[in-house]
């Protein structure tokens, strides 16, 4: 049986009030839908709360997700961005050990991936890098070689292009 899931980026504004997120989590685990990220902070305006919530489903699923969500008494509005219209980043600390021989390595993979490299002690090194999730994940297995000892990835986050604005939510 052929499936057309995908993965898609809901962009959710709520009151920023105790309790919100776990409601928005809540709807997704009754209905058996898997969060695959979920990133939220305050907006500029302390009241509200920006969350992108990656999902995976079909359309029906997102039709469902963006219904329920939209009834929620704290959300203010939901969109389901686009891949094509918006920017989808994502933000990788990596923590990788090497002796002195692999250090040279590790920095020109840094270098390729245009990497910061935040810290250096003896037998490691941590680096930095933004970018979608395909540029991390390449990332990732050409460092794997050298001794990957701990990832941190934020989830992903997003924003729409051009005149596009939250604020027609």
């Amino acid at each position: 049986m052929e499936t057309n899931e995908k993965e898609y980026v809901v962009s959710v504004l709520a009151r920023n009030h105790t309790g919100v997120l776990l409601r928005i989590s809540g709807l997704f685990s009754r209905r058996c839908y898997n969060i695959m990220s979920i990133v939220a902070a305050q907006t500029e305006d302390p009241g509200v709360s920006q969350i992108i919530i990656v999902v995976r489903g079909d359309e029906r699923i997102i039709r469902q997700v963006d219904k329920q969500l939209g009834k929620l008494y704290d959300v203010i509005g939901v969109r389901v961005l686009e891949k094509e219209d918006s920017v989808i980043r994502e933000y990788l600390l990596l923590k990788v050990g090497g002796n002195a021989g692999e250090i040279d390595a590790i920095v020109n993979i840094a270098n390729m991936f245009k990497a910061s490299i935040l810290d250096v002690s003896q037998n490691t090194l941590i680096l930095e890098l933004a970018g979608d999730t395909h540029t991390l994940n390449s990332f990732i297995e050409l460092l794997r070689p050298h001794g990957i000892l701990k990832i941190i990835r934020t989830g992903r986050t997003a924003m729409e292009r051009g005149a596009a604005s939250e604020e027609t939510l």
